[in-house]
């Protein structure tokens, strides 16, 4: 059995973000149901004070602390020499164990425990008290003479200084441990060695073996950092036994190309996986809303449209007491005072006044995920299918006020077409998914993309931009028509965005009233095919009724056949073993 510590800054069930936590959790469950000893080492973000959080990780204090002090650093933004008092909160999720570092006195709870993840000026100072947490971790299991891990996997550049000063530390104990280091998306962060180094993180100028260039060499640490042009991520990647991202278009076009063509003979990319299920998913969703959808469209029987009339025209309006549910306060406050239809105080809003073929987006709101360029797509489709609604389950950051407020203005003018819930929305979040025609995703850059692939895993085609991990994930029908899962489009280009939205729900909106026919010759058909803007897709449509049917079976397929948990971990094994073979090297 292989140990494998897991550092990160966030897991889905504990604290999560983005994708980063989706993935991270994903990966320590399905290592650990295969007979792996997973350690997830994370700050506390101050979840342990949330009764719900600390019963379901059956959390338990411990009882040793750490104490140092760190010295004074040019490492912006900058901060007087302080002292820390850390301490350890352990428990389990889901078959793995769970390690938090918390503050036990000012100067560390205000670091360790603040709720903001990723706070901008606090987040180096979350990763150096991370570093310095699991090194007297370290020193206490040694004390112990307990087992140390056979790998370490390190996501994202928040974990690297504590992955290499771990790593640092078992070989000073005679323990070799492979190091891999994920990464989900790059920052391009610049530290001094004044951060890295003893000052701060506290990892030790000593000259040791790398793999780099596709041979050892050794270096120092401090060497090793300035080699890395002294970005965070290059050090990390030199510093691995296996560099890895999460596709194999963004490892080649982004990663190696930012980190260094040194580290492309020990890179490698794996996929995040997608354990979604349609069916179980309508179980669940029809079991808590079927009577009440049955009783308000007046049906006995409930199919996808029907579904999404009811989403539309009513649920989105009723969100329970608590939701959206926003936790950076910045833009809670700013949420809850907007007032203009479609709002109704509080971040909730109006239900439409109408049914209409839906457009659905998720993620974070941001200008990485390409909500600008989807704004501006709006009127292309809006012209070609003028009842069409589009539905934004959005998450926005503090930073982002100014996009929070452009996107409420935006939704006031289109109020019969657009939508925005500003937070997490469990109760519709399932609902949305299980309703709509066709998924968006028009991001600038993307390292992987999971939100397509729980559309697709949903039954949802999907629009997306030709970047990173989507050009993987989408089969193009352009390209492919009899496996087609989506379009794929130029990033930027809201104009090519409106007409494969366009396109993509006109196909539905055929397979639809063809369905509503039984299957009969519908009269709209050939209308509704005005607004495909490809003459190759209007052809097949039109001889292929029922290919929006097709569409959506082909993309569940394709999430069941190549992106499930259990395929794409064996891919992170392999990582792990590659890794393991290169260290034994050295």
């Amino acid at each position: 059995m292989k140990r494998v510590w897991i550092f990160s800054f966030e897991c889905a069930g504990i604290v999560k973000v983005g994708g980063l936590g989706e993935a991270v959790y994903n990966i320590a469950k399905h290592l650990a149901s295969r007979g792996f000893d997973i350690t997830l080492f994370m700050p506390s973000h101050g979840v342990y004070t949330k009764r719900d959080v600390k019963e379901k990780l059956s959390l338990q204090k411990g009882s040793i602390p750490i104490r140092g002090r760190v010295k004074e650093s040019i490492f912006l933004p900058y901060r007087s020499s302080f002292r820390y008092k850390i301490g350890i909160q352990t428990g389990s999720l889901d078959g793995f164990k769970v390690v938090l570092f918390c503050g036990l006195n000012d100067a560390a709870s205000g670091i360790l425990d603040d709720e903001t993840v990723y706070r901008p000026g606090l987040i180096e100072d979350k990763s150096l008290l991370l570093a310095r947490g699991i090194s007297g971790y370290v020193d206490n299991l040694h004390d112990m003479s307990q087992n140390f891990p056979d790998v370490i996997h390190a996501h994202d550049y928040h974990a690297i200084p504590a992955a290499v000063l771990v790593k640092q530390k078992l070989e000073k104990y005679n323990r070799k441990a492979a190091l891999v280091l994920t990464i989900h998306l790059l920052s391009g962060k610049k530290c001094s060695w004044n951060y890295v180094g003893e000052n701060w993180c506290g990892i030790e100028n000593k000259p040791h073996q790398v793999y780099l260039h596709d041979a050892k060499m050794e270096m120092s640490h401090k060497t090793a950092l300035r080699k890395a042009g002294l970005k965070l991520e290059s050090f990390g990647a030199i510093e691995s036994h296996v560099l890895a991202s999460v596709s194999r278009t963004y490892l080649q076009d982004e990663v190696i190309r930012q980190i260094g063509e040194g580290c492309k003979g020990k890179s490698t990319f794996h996929w995040n996986g997608c354990d979604w299920n349609q069916k179980t998913m309508l179980e669940t969703v029809l079991t808590k809303i079927g009577g009440d959808a049955r009783s308000t469209l007046g049906l006995t029987e409930i199919k996808r449209h029907d579904l999404r009339k009811y989403f539309l025209t009513k649920a989105i309006g009723e969100l329970r007491p608590e939701e959206p549910i926003l936790d950076e306060e910045k833009a809670r406050e700013t949420v809850a005072d907007f007032r203009s239809a479609p709002f109704i105080g509080n971040g909730k809003l109006q239900p439409f006044s109408e049914d209409g073929p839906m457009i659905l987006m998720t993620g974070r709101l941001s200008e990485q995920k390409g909500v600008d360029i989807l704004f501006k797509a709006i009127p292309y489709v809006l012209e070609r299918v003028p009842t069409a609604k589009f539905v934004l389950l959005l998450l926005p950051l503090g930073e982002e006020i100014n996009l929070i407020n452009q996107s409420a203005r935006l939704m006031s003018r289109y109020e019969r077409s657009l939508r925005i819930v500003f937070g997490r929305a469990p109760s519709i979040y399932s609902l949305a998914h299980l309703a709509s025609d066709v998924f968006v995703c028009p991001s600038k850059w993307e390292p992987f993309g999971i939100m397509a692939l729980e559309a697709m895993a949903t039954g949802n085609p999907v629009v997306a931009t030709a970047v990173g991990g989507l050009k993987e994930i989408v089969v193009d029908v352009n390209q492919d028509v009899e496996n087609g899962t989506g379009v794929l489009v130029p990033k930027n280009d809201y104009e090519s965005l409106g007409k494969a939205l366009s396109s993509m729900l006109a196909i539905e909106m055929m397979s639809e009233s063809f369905q509503k026919a039984g299957g009969a010759e519908h009269p709209q058909v050939e209308e509704i095919s005005k607004a495909i803007s490809n003459d190759f897709l209007r052809r097949t449509a039109l001889r292929q009724p029922s290919y929006g049917l097709k569409l959506r079976e082909n993309a569940i397929r394709r999430v069941e056949t190549t992106f499930r948990w259990s395929k794409v971990i064996e891919m992170i094994i392999d990582a792990y073993e590659k890794a393991t073979r290169l260290a034994s090297s050295l």
